[in-house]
């Protein structure tokens, strides 16, 4: 991670995108991610300066001052490769895809409960209605006078099986 990337993040909106339940976890993250910044800001960002001139006249083996800075200029410190981004991204795509199709979804299931409560509110009250207005309301729960039932009225128990044939006797 560069001094760059730690600086830009924004804890506080972070913060506030965590769950309570997560809090906990969060300020340890927090607390971990500062201390590795305090360590990270306590060395400098470059190594420092070699004054080879001054070696050179200090040292009189010949050569050595030379091999050495040579071999201190040829060190590379290999710098991590950043193999994680894309793929964030590409889930991250892919998650706000699946938003998007949970807000439609959620946004047809609104629309569907809309209805029917205008279609409830707009029923009579049971205080006022007739047998024959809670059939027409409710037709697969009402009594239906052309086809009595018997007690308990579940359908095991009545004379006719599930096909409407007359039960054998």
């Amino acid at each position: 991670m560069s001094r760059r990337a730690i600086k830009t993040i924004n804890w506080s909106a972070l913060a506030e995108k965590i769950p309570e339940t997560e809090k906990t976890t969060f300020a340890a993250f927090k607390s971990k991610s500062d201390q590795y910044l305090r360590r990270m800001n306590a060395n400098p960002e470059a190594p420092p300066k070699i004054n080879w001139a001054y070696y050179k006249k200090s040292i009189p083996i010949a050569g050595l001052v030379d091999k050495f800075q040579k071999e201190y200029e040829s060190v590379k410190v290999p710098y991590p490769v950043d193999k994680y981004t894309s793929e964030i991204e590409t889930e991250e795509k892919k998650v706000h895809i699946k938003i998007e199709e949970f807000i439609t979804d959620s946004n047809q299931r609104i629309a569907t409960a809309n209805k029917e409560i205008d279609r409830v509110k707009n029923l009579l009250p049971f205080s006022e209605m007739t047998m024959e207005d809670f059939h027409d309301a409710y037709p697969d729960i009402a009594i239906n006078v052309d086809k009595p039932t018997v007690w308990p009225h579940i359908p095991e128990v009545q004379p006719e099986n599930d096909k409407g044939q007359p039960a054998e006797h």
